[in-house]
């Protein structure tokens, strides 16, 4: 069986959030990975380059306009973490889940109508895709790959030794009790594989 995220997934950023983004760096660097996970920010209007850390290293991030110009330039992406508006996430999720490179969506936006939602779903049963949210702090895979907010600040990924991969999986409705369960977790087990 394939892992569904593994060191090498790269994602897309849809909007320029410099926090979370650096945030999922930061992490990328703690876990020693060799590549940053984040491939090119997609922002409507706009092109060029963002200018970020990896570890003590500035990079560039190529910004594209559209998610067909990210994918293009960019096929092996299969993530999309969208930090859209409610206004926008759905017309931008749902473009995401019909490309066919595309194979996560993860939509932190909160506000979404239920039958947007709905029909999110029922695409992505129909092209067999995963969502994570809407209203999602996002997904973390202990030391391979942290989508959005999820494991709160560094000092907590650094707490609960989401840097290194245990074997507990957690599912949780609140990002604050997730955090917290980290904790937990991290002192009375091997650590969280995934949350």
């Amino acid at each position: 069986m394939t892992q569904l995220f593994t060191t090498e997934t790269q994602s897309f950023f849809y909007n320029l959030k410099p926090v979370p983004m650096q945030r999922m760096l930061d992490f990328d660097y703690l876990s020693k990975r060799e590549t940053p996970s984040i491939s090119a920010i997609i922002h409507p209007g706009r092109k060029g380059f963002h200018k970020t850390f990896f570890g003590n290293k500035e990079i560039l991030i190529p910004i594209y306009s559209s998610i067909h110009e990210a994918v293009e330039k960019h096929p092996k992406t299969d993530v999309l973490i969208n930090f859209a508006s409610f206004r926008s996430a759905f017309q931008s999720s749902k473009e995401a889940l019909l490309t066919n490179s595309i194979k996560t969506v993860v939509i932190a936006a909160e506000g979404i109508p239920e039958q947007q939602s709905k029909e999110l779903i029922a695409i992505s049963k129909e092209k067999n895709k995963l969502i994570i949210g809407p209203a999602t702090v996002g997904g973390i895979i202990a030391g391979k790959i942290r989508m959005g907010h999820a494991g709160g600040m560094n000092e907590n990924i650094i707490k609960a030794k989401l840097y290194r991969e245990g074997s507990v999986g957690l599912v949780s409705k609140s990002g604050g009790l997730m955090n917290e369960m980290f904790n937990l977790i991290s002192r009375t087990t091997d650590g969280i594989h995934e949350g």
